[in-house]
């Protein structure tokens, strides 16, 4: 039992606050791991390039040196084990620019996917919200308030989730997670075992 929620008394308005918790921390919860989804899902897709003809010289580019133990390299049971390891840090190298733009622009341009910008700044935002409930509490700073006013705030000054349109944020994901997938797919990049059809 969560101690904050344990000590309300048992009556109507107690039971509609505490509804009201359980929502915006369910809400918070699938923002969150919305986001860790789509970054895990595009460390995938840049191991398969990777493993599946993608140029190395356009994979790699500026993140060219990379330093590994000879002792791993040596000991490794086989090469997707270190395409794995070198997609790894090219990813971790790109997530560390703390940029999700830049994240997904990159390996659309590194993987060559045609991705048009249009689609990739319609989703940003849905996906940029996470880092403010991460790290701001939930409260835009004045840049992000300007350039999305179709956030609205609480009292608080936080961004009031149950005013999410929650399945129109869904959508926008999966149609961007669909444009990569179809991208992947005409490249080559996919195994033929994991098409569905």
């Amino acid at each position: 039992n969560s101690p904050i929620l344990y000590s309300y008394a048992k009556t109507p308005h107690c039971r509609k606050i505490t509804i009201f918790h359980l929502r915006k921390t369910l809400l918070v919860s699938f923002i969150k791991e919305q986001y860790e989804e789509v970054t895990e899902y595009l460390r995938y897709v840049l191991f398969h390039a990777a493993k599946n003809g993608a140029p190395a010289q356009r994979l790699i580019g500026e993140h060219n040196k990379i330093n590994f133990d000879a002792n791993f390299i040596l000991s490794a049971s086989s090469h997707d084990v270190l395409r794995k390891a070198v997609t790894d840090h090219i990813f971790q190298q790109l997530e560390n620019e703390r940029s999700t733009l830049d994240l997904i622009k990159k390996i659309n341009s590194k993987l060559g996917l045609d991705i048009p910008d249009e689609a990739i700044e319609e989703v940003l935002p849905y996906l940029l919200i996470r880092h403010i409930f991460v790290h701001s509490d939930g409260k835009p700073n004045q840049e992000f308030r300007e350039k999305y006013p179709q956030f609205k705030l609480n009292q608080k000054k936080q961004i009031n989730v149950l005013d999410l349109p929650i399945n129109k944020i869904m959508n926008k994901v999966k149609k961007i997670i669909k444009m990569i997938d179809k991208g992947m797919l005409e490249k080559g990049f996919f195994p033929e075992d994991e098409i569905q059809y």
